[in-house]
């Protein structure tokens, strides 16, 4: 696993912020902005049930999904929103533990 922090290509600032992006038919966007120039410092798209608030409900999940182009069943929409709950906090540990043996940058 390799674990890079963004920082900005144009003045270096590690002080950055998200911007989401949602419109119906379109997947989820994510503009990257620096805080200290202003500046554009990347773009990602979201992939179909590849959006995962923690802290939200199932119904914000839910949302999420309903503005792609397949929707599945409820059951197995609820099934795959428990292994993404439990996947994400597991890779975040590990983010964080992978950062804490790297050293602070």
């Amino acid at each position: 696993m390799d674990i890079r922090r963004q920082a900005c290509q144009n003045c270096a600032s590690r002080k950055l912020r998200n911007l989401l992006i949602r419109e119906d038919g379109s997947p989820d966007k994510i503009y990257v902005q620096c805080l200290e120039c202003s500046g554009l410092v990347a773009r990602y798209i979201v992939a179909q049930q590849g959006y995962y608030h923690h802290g939200k409900d199932f119904e914000s999940y839910l949302r999420g999904l309903n503005r792609g182009e397949n929707f599945d069943s409820g059951k197995n929409v609820q099934a795959h929103f428990e292994e993404v709950k439990e996947g994400v906090l597991a890779e975040f540990e590990a983010v964080l533990k992978k950062l804490e043996e790297k050293g602070k940058e």
